[in-house]
């Protein structure tokens, strides 16, 4: 029998049994997940990175290089999501596979896409069976770095132009699906992984693609996934099922806001974790976050004005592009990336620099005797 995982309180069972201590944890809903050694295919599982509601990330060893696989619950809309997200994926391929692997590469606004299967020409997902249960599954590069909801438990309130950055360049990635007026609705600190440049700036990947739900959708429509969203991050509007709401990129907007909100705050706007959804969905769609306003920095940027548009019941920013403009006219663009030279690329240099101290050596032996010789 597969584990089991709960993504609320991160306990794991062999025996496909959970029980949790809190009254409050829906931990008899956990997924089953891959061990350590498991085989996808040509896929050695390797370590489990993160569990979502909708899918599983993991690290997975092909042919001796580290890939990242991510592998759709066994549920129709999760694996349709899947499905959509690779083929976009699939089109943003050339953009991000155009580096020479020479130079140094800047951190990615999002995973490459791999063949799911070496050979298999451009198909973007695969479709396997594991166990008399089929799975559908990508493959993408190992991005690294590590999930931003874990780093801000350990960094819950971090410097207010470095939460600024990471929300704009987070606003940078979404540009894909704002730009065909689509809607994430999944925007959470569990899908961006986060790695320090040599500067120590935190450098963000948006990791999940989200439902891509088309912005003229209602939300009455979207109550099939809305135990697989994350009800702490997810617009009112969304959670209400209204058929007069319409399901809108503003609905990013919030989400982003909210994130923003959380690392302004140090805590989040609303308990994630160890709460029911319908618990959170009555405070969510009830009341507005608190704004941090007790920080007197934030006050002197202008950022909270920002904030509180954002995370507004109405009138927020129309798509998280607008949101990360705002910002960067506050805090201007990120840095420039230090950026760390390939392994190849340094040995190429050493060697050079070896060859060339070499043949310096050798000229100026070769001088020395010559003049020698002369006198």
């Amino acid at each position: 029998m597969p584990q089991r995982f709960c993504e609320r309180c991160e306990r794991t069972t062999q025996n496909g049994h959970l029980w949790c201590p809190y009254t409050d944890c829906p931990a008899e809903t956990g997924f089953p997940v891959f061990e350590y050694g498991d085989w996808l295919g040509d896929l050695k599982i390797t370590k489990l990175i993160r569990c979502w509601r909708w899918a599983a990330l993991y690290e997975a060893d092909r042919l001796g290089k580290p890939v990242w696989l991510k592998v759709a619950h066994n549920n129709p809309e999760a694996q349709d999501r899947l499905k959509r997200e690779a083929k976009l994926l699939e089109t943003l391929r050339p953009k991000i596979q155009g580096d020479s692997p020479m130079r140094a590469a800047p951190r990615p606004l999002w995973p490459s896409l791999m063949e799911p299967v070496p050979g298999s020409g451009k198909r973007a997902y695969g479709e396997i069976t594991f166990r008399g249960e089929p799975k559908v599954f990508h493959v993408t590069n190992a991005v690294g770095g590590s999930i931003l909801a874990d780093m801000l438990l350990e960094n819950p309130q971090i410097w207010h132009y470095e939460a600024a950055w990471i929300t704009s360049t987070i606003a940078e990635a979404m540009r894909p699906l704002v730009s065909n007026n689509l809607a994430h609705l999944n925007l959470s600190p569990d899908v961006i992984a986060i790695s320090r440049d040599a500067e120590g700036h935190w450098r963000p990947t948006l990791l999940d693609f989200g439902w891509l739900v088309d912005g003229k959708t209602t939300s009455a429509g979207m109550t099939d996934i809305l135990g697989q969203l994350e009800p702490a991050y997810t617009a009112p509007e969304v959670q209400t099922g209204s058929r007069l709401s319409m399901v809108s990129p503003s609905a990013d907007t919030y989400s982003l806001g909210m994130m923003l909100h959380e690392m302004l705050a140090g805590t989040p706007g609303y308990e994630p974790h160890l709460t029911r959804d319908e618990l959170v969905r009555k405070v969510v769609v009830a009341n507005k976050a608190a704004v941090p306003t007790e920080r007197p920095e934030l006050d002197a940027a202008g950022v909270v004005k920002v904030v509180e548009q954002a995370i507004s019941p109405r009138d927020r920013q129309p798509n998280v592009t607008e949101l990360g403009s705002a910002l960067t006219k506050i805090y201007g663009s990120p840095p420039p990336e230090k950026r760390t030279l390939p392994a190849r690329t340094r040995i190429l240099l050493t060697l050079g620099a070896v060859l060339l101290g070499t043949i310096a050596i050798f000229a100026m032996f070769t001088l020395l005797r010559a003049l020698a010789t002369a006198r």
